[in-house]
């Protein structure tokens, strides 16, 4: 496999060296009841592939099957969407079908631009990623689906996703997109539950009241309460728009009514309250010193050496915080309290693959959809995942489902699990996700109102809505 990791990119840059080089990132309650095993070394792997390579080749030029030796596939990713959990399957593909992969993986604050121009130029790669959701993603990030896409209807492999993430990959009634995810509570509290009760704090914070008066204990013995990272600039966002059901308390027709034009984000009062709790947090000290300027890379770390004590994580992240660190603390998982919330984060999104449908060789795209979705490759891509304690797939494979996902999803009422997180409820809302990132930060350094923050988000989704000429903005 060829890996490109492109770090940083000049507008001159963009076009002559990496799109040149193109081909021609849920229902969990449901999931609770199924129960990680580490991946097999590289050198057994390899060996392993090579030998089952043989067959496949062999049977493909018995049956007249069309060969793909020497070929190069080539797929564009963001950051943090594919990681080294494919690299095992890749390299099988490669063996069984004589091929290369060229897989380009692009900062994310670059990444949709990226895209955009290659699908523009007619230089995409043969594989792209977005970030896909039953509201409308598919049109408001790739703009003309049936253009841009290959029409992957009546594959086999589509029963493979639930019927909620298949509503993620359909357009117009027909099939585009691979929706692989995992069903874990996505981006909840994960803390150090020893530290905690070392502190004295035997309950987690439900309230805003509660964790506010937990990170005033904890900030006085030295340690961040709530470690954000800012730096990334895609993380911070997630405390806002993760509790989407407690937009809708007193509410109900919020979510349909944004997505017809008739309420706005400028106005609502939760909303409101919610950045301002942020804000508050951010002034008290809470995320730590100069959390603006800090990323992610050695968060797994921090948990291991107490210097925080609380992050916003998938739930399965403890996995790789006891993994990574060697640390015997215990963690534990809870609801992100801001405005109160009691909703749980339910999400049928998440990174999703296309094939472009000016690739160099459009069967072989095809050909890698139906290798990822066989049980082998699901398998082993859970198996080499770094966090994820499972898929949601409809496919027998073995789950590794962390009891302490299970406790946090067997406390939550039933009825507060049906309703989306709001980035994916709501129309071209998550197609502008680092912008309101950034009037996030520039309303807690105070350049900007709250409500200035909320108005430009409406003023973004009008721009998405007007683009792909939704008739609720004319």
């Amino acid at each position: 496999m060829k890996r490109n990791v492109v770090a940083m990119l000049t507008c001159g840059a963009m076009a002559a060296s990496l799109l040149a080089g193109c081909g021609g990132s849920s229902d969990a309650g449901a999931a609770a009841a199924s129960s990680a095993a580490a991946a097999s070394s590289a050198a057994a792997a390899s060996s392993a592939a090579a030998e089952e390579a043989e067959a496949p080749a062999e049977e493909a030029a018995a049956e007249g099957e069309k060969s793909f030796e020497g070929e190069t596939l080539s797929i564009l990713v963001s950051a943090g969407w594919m990681d080294n959990r494919y690299d095992q399957t890749i390299e099988r593909f490669e063996d069984t079908y004589g091929v290369t992969v060229d897989l380009q993986t692009i900062p994310a604050d670059q990444y949709l631009d990226i895209l955009q121009s290659g699908l523009d130029n007619g230089t995409c790669a043969d594989i792209f990623w977005i970030q896909s959701n039953p509201a409308g993603a598919i049109e408001s990030n790739i703009g003309n689906p049936e253009e841009y896409c290959i029409d992957f209807t009546g594959e086999e492999w589509q029963n493979v996703m639930s019927e909620a993430r298949q509503s993620a990959c359909i357009y117009n009634d027909h099939l585009y997109g691979l929706q692989i995810w995992h069903n874990s509570p996505e981006y909840v509290m994960v803390y150090n539950k020893t530290l905690f009760e070392e502190l004295g704090i035997t309950e987690v914070p439900t309230t805003y009241d509660e964790l506010k008066a937990d990170c005033e204990k904890i900030a006085a013995e030295g340690i961040t309460p709530w470690f954000m990272p800012g730096a990334d600039g895609w993380q911070h966002q997630l405390a806002f728009f993760q509790i989407g059901g407690v937009y809708t308390e007193g509410n109900e027709n919020l979510f349909d009514d944004l997505n017809n034009n008739k309420q706005t984000f400028a106005g609502n009062e939760t909303m409101l309250k919610v950045l301002e709790q942020f804000k508050e947090l951010s002034d008290l000290g809470y995320f730590g010193e100069d959390w603006i300027g800090t990323d992610s890379t050695n968060m797994a770390n921090e948990f291991g050496d107490r210097t925080i004590a609380m992050a916003m994580a998938n739930s399965s992240y403890i996995k790789q915080i006891k993994e990574d660190t060697g640390t015997e603390d215990e963690f534990g998982l809870f609801l992100i309290p801001l405005a109160d919330n009691t909703w749980f984060p339910t999400s049928p999104a998440g990174p999703t693959m296309f094939g472009y449908s000016g690739a160099q060789d459009p069967e072989l795209v095809k050909e890698f959809f139906r290798f990822v979705c066989t049980p082998e490759s699901l398998q082993e891509i859970l198996d080499n995942s770094p966090s994820y304690t499972n898929l949601d797939v409809t496919v027998d494979i073995e789950q590794h489902w962390l009891p302490e996902e299970q406790e946090l999803i067997a406390s939550v009422d039933p009825a507060k699990m049906d309703t989306c997180v709001l980035q994916n409820a709501t129309k071209y809302t998550n197609d502008y996700w680092m912008d309101f990132g950034e009037d996030m930060i520039a309303y807690c350094q105070g350049t900007m109102e709250a409500n200035d923050v909320l108005a430009n988000m409406d003023a973004n989704r009008a721009m998405g809505a007007q683009t792909v000429g939704d008739p609720n903005w004319e």
